[in-house]
């Protein structure tokens, strides 16, 4: 069963062996269908037809001639003229929804007179003859029509062709040119035919029985353009190219093409012969006026006689050595092959087939079959343009099917390597271009595959969104899956569920709260009761808060409650310490005998036993109150008083537990970051460092997931991770040894990454020369022989090609290039001093093997390094010096005794 696309709406037929009618499922109308004994064919005929469905009628003309030179019995071909010469465009009728043909191209001759008519009916067979006769009924009835309408139109005598609007609608530099233009010429009195005022009140019937008696009666037809493509808008050239026929049947008309802001060689091939005006120089109005006057105004007009120039025998001569140019082509000699096209055009300077031979030395084509597999368009090469020029009709469509071909690989190639990003987005874009190719090679396959792939990435983030929702506890848990939701809000419940996430993001938020409130509260000292009542209060209400919060105040008042009656049993000791010094004092005064030395030991009583004492209570009183650091001050103000220092020691234990227990809390309620900075200020106390490893593999896992935290560990900004294997310890005996990197930055779930350790020793570009990095030898080295020995294939995958920009030099301003597209590359300067908060960061030194290469090493063990950035010119590369500092003047590029440190974005989220 065949494929086929209908003529009418371009859906696909499915049509079995030797059928030659049809209906189409989409539109529901009957066709014929041409000979499908080929897959040329079919694609000819395919091509042709989406060319007379767009209204470019001139274009399908060429093919359908093409596919009668091929076979003269083929019935839809010499029909397909037919549609062709009289312009049918099937349009749909909006009470029955079925196809109907409107005339687009009306002629004098009726359908029935026609040659290619008469030819369809000749070799069509019953089925085919039938439709043929019924479709030309319908066409003649219309042309009938037409041309009643046409004869009662009064004569024109100049017929304005422009382009009305742009593809966005709005209104174009043409049109205006053109308005000026139709009233100067009304003013000297001309009858002119300008679209935008004289079909004005034509609105709601059909233009062309006024277009075909306009573009018969005008004597001239000036075509206004200020851009290639308006010239070649399909209705545009339907006006001129009919008005060209016209000139070719014998009739006395004028085409002028006029031109502005535009190069004249890019005016269509077929005003070539034509004088074209510059609508841009002084002048331009009058004298094209004037020029139509004169024309008008010939009652007789003289009769050009075209004298052709006779060669004889260049045919002879040339041919032979036409068939030895391609030989030599074939061969792939491209000297000789040169040579003879240019013997060729010594003698005929425009031969097509030696500018055939020309493109072909270009473009180091053998074949002329294999144009179409070059990868870039040469519609741009001289050569080419000359083809188009000199060739026939046979030859132009040829090469435009090898453009068109070599168009579509394109696009077939820029859809594959967004289908490699292996996202969403290149997928949908990868889509989007295949669309534009439809029927080509395998593009619905790739189409489809696209479609599943985004499934599947839909699915697969679904999934990842649901279990990490699933599995949250904490506020963050919840945001990330509810930002992994918002990414594919348009997938099944998606954005349902995001919402759902935040909500209970709210909800894990008020338990962290209410948890420190709680911990607050369980410390039991006054200080962290009133941080309670703080927290609780926050909580406007939520869960017992209410309740807590009058809790907090009765065990206050219970604290309040034993500071008063410790402060009276304070007071009372204070009071029975006084009455026992007025005892003391009154046997000192009775004993006078015994006075100084009463004296003296009153004095030692007070300064060695009482005023200690005191203060070891008040320092007691600030520890028992949670007050350590100020029990530390004065404890230690006591020089060692009975157990001062023991109990300096407990106060620093319980100011760590109390650290510690603040680290947990947050460790608990979801807050990992801020738990990692309480535990890194504890400097090792308990487990606090098996604390931090615990958060930082939680948060990993949570934001990255746990084939990451497999892979690499913890991956945070300035840490290290192992990816890959290179020679590091110079022994060939013992294999690669793992590569450590240094992690530079994370964004958009990806790590650039840097190696610890320079791990090779090459010059920036193996010849001394002006190179920048796009083109240097050690580009192309690191994204081949480098990634190949490093990584696996499973690991290359994890590993994406990014946009590497051309940074300018900020010292010297150099030329840096292009951006380009690598896996590996060098750092920049600028990325340098991004990335690198100080010079000892940038400091690096060699591996063994680096060493063994030829690395220079100073004498603080370091060594120099290339960066991506051209130096103070293109031969010189910029470097990072052995004390880390930026070297914008450089080095010659060749030099082979700096280090290389790779750099490359890995993929966390595989």
């Amino acid at each position: 069963m065949a494929l086929f696309k209908c003529k009418m709406c371009g859906g696909t037929l499915e049509i079995n062996n030797n059928e030659t009618v049809a209906t189409c499922e989409y539109c529901g109308t009957g066709q014929t269908l041409p000979k499908l004994d080929d897959e040329k064919r079919a694609n000819m005929y395919d091509r042709a037809n989406h060319f007379r469905r767009n209204n470019e009628f001139d274009k399908a003309m060429g093919i359908y001639e093409q596919i009668l030179n091929e076979d003269k019995t083929d019935a839809e071909a010499y029909w397909s003229l037919v549609l062709c010469r009289y312009g049918i465009e099937y349009v749909e009728d909006p009470a029955s929804h079925k196809r109907v043909p409107t005339v687009n191209r009306a002629q004098f001759t009726s359908v029935f007179d026609d040659d290619n008519y008469k030819s369809a009916l000749q070799y069509a067979d019953v089925y085919q003859k039938a439709v043929y006769e019924e479709e030309a009924k319908t066409i003649n009835e219309i042309q009938k029509g037409i041309l009643a309408i046409s004869q009662k139109e009064e004569p024109f005598d100049v017929f304005i062709c422009y382009k009305e609007t742009d593809n966005n609608g709005r209104r174009t530099q043409d049109s205006v040119l053109a308005n000026d233009l139709y009233h100067q010429l009304t003013q000297e009195g001309f009858k002119v035919f300008f679209a935008r005022i004289t079909l004005e009140d034509k609105l709601g019937s059909a233009y062309e029985p006024y277009i075909f008696a306009a573009l018969n009666s005008a004597k001239v037809m000036v075509v206004i353009g200020t851009k290639p493509e308006f010239f070649k808008a399909v209705w545009v050239r339907n006006e001129w190219s009919r008005y060209l026929a016209l000139i070719k049947q014998g009739q006395q008309k004028m085409l002028i093409p006029a031109y502005r802001g535009m190069d004249p060689y890019d005016l269509p091939e077929e005003f070539s012969h034509l004088q074209a005006q510059d609508m841009s120089k002084l002048g331009f109005m009058q004298d094209l006026i004037r020029g139509i006057k004169k024309i008008i105004q010939i009652d007789e007009p003289k009769t050009t006689v075209v004298q052709e120039t006779v060669v004889t025998n260049v045919n002879s001569n040339i041919d032979p050595l036409i068939k030895r140019t391609f030989m030599f082509l074939e061969d792939g000699d491209w000297n000789s092959a040169n040579e003879y096209c240019e013997k060729i055009l010594d003698i005929d300077p425009e031969n097509v087939y030696a500018y055939i031979g020309k493109l072909m030395l270009d473009l180091k084509v053998k074949k002329r079959e294999t144009f179409k597999e070059c990868r870039k368009s040469f519609e741009d090469n001289s050569n080419y343009q000359k083809i188009l020029r000199f060739a026939d009709n046979n030859i132009r469509e040829e090469f435009a099917e090898y453009l068109e071909t070599i168009r579509k690989n394109i696009i077939l190639r820029e859809a594959e390597q967004k289908m490699d990003n292996d996202d969403i987005l290149s997928y949908e874009k990868a889509i989007e271009l295949l669309k534009t190719i439809p029927g080509w090679c395998d593009a619905e396959q790739k189409i489809n595959k696209c479609d599943e792939r985004i499934k599947k990435i839909y699915c697969d983030k679904y999934k990842l969104a649901h279990n990490e929702m699933e599995h949250a506890t904490q506020k963050q848990g919840y945001i990330s899956a509810a930002k992994k939701f918002e990414e594919i809000s348009q997938y099944k419940d998606s954005e349902t569920l995001a919402k759902e996430c935040y909500e209970k993001a709210e909800v894990a938020e008020n338990n962290l709260k209410y948890k420190v409130a709680l911990a607050d509260l369980n410390n039991g000292t006054k200080e962290h009761i009133e941080k309670a009542i703080i927290g609780f209060k926050i909580l406007n209400g939520w869960n017992d808060s209410e309740e807590k919060i009058t809790e907090c105040e009765r065990k206050l008042e219970e604290i309040r409650k034993v500071e008063e009656e410790e402060e009276q049993l304070r007071l009372e000791r204070i009071k029975q310490a006084k009455l026992r010094k007025k005892k003391i004092i009154k046997r000192i005064v009775l004993g006078t005998v015994s006075v100084v030395v009463i004296a003296i030991i009153a004095y030692f009583v007070t300064t060695l036993i009482i005023i200690p004492n005191t203060k070891y209570n008040k320092a007691l009183d600030l520890m028992k109150k949670g007050k350590y650091t100020e029990a530390i001050s004065a404890f230690e103000a006591m020089d060692g008083y009975r157990d001062s220092d023991d109990k300096i020691e407990e106060c620093n234990v319980a100011i760590l537990d109390g650290k510690y227990n603040n680290a947990i809390a947050l460790m608990e309620a979801g807050k990992y970051a801020e738990a990692i900075e309480g535990f890194q200020q504890l400097d090792g106390y308990s487990d606090s460092d098996e604390k931090i490893a615990e958060c930082k593999k939680i948060i990993c896992i949570a934001t990255y997931g746990q084939a990451t935290y497999d892979r690499f560990g913890a991956v945070e900004e300035g840490g290290y991770i192992k990816f890959g294997s290179y020679k590091q310890d110079n022994s060939i005996s013992n294999g690669n040894e793992k590569v450590e990197w240094l992690v530079l930055a994370i964004e958009d779930r990806m790590a650039l990454v840097i190696s610890r350790y320079a791990l090779d020793c090459k010059p920036y570009n193996e010849e001394w020369e002006n190179i920048t990095w796009e083109k240097c030898t050690l580009r192309r080295w690191l994204n081949s022989t480098f990634i190949n020995d490093t990584f696996s294939e499973e690991e290359k995958s994890l590993i994406p090609a990014v946009a590497v920009s051309a940074d300018e030099n900020p010292e010297y301003g150099t030329n840096p290039g292009i951006t380009t597209k690598d896996k590996v590359f060098l750092l920049s300067i600028n990325e340098v001093e991004r990335y690198f908060d100080y010079k000892g960061d940038r400091m690096c030194k060699a591996t063994a093997y680096a060493e063994g290469k030829g690395i220079s090493i100073w004498d603080n063990g370091c060594c120099n390094w290339w960066l991506r950035t051209s130096g103070s010119n293109q031969n010189f590369a910029a470097t990072v010096n052995h004390v880390g500092g930026v070297y914008e003047y450089g080095n010659y590029v060749n030099i082979d005794n700096y280090a290389i440190r790779p750099a490359l974005w890995i993929n966390l989220l595989p």
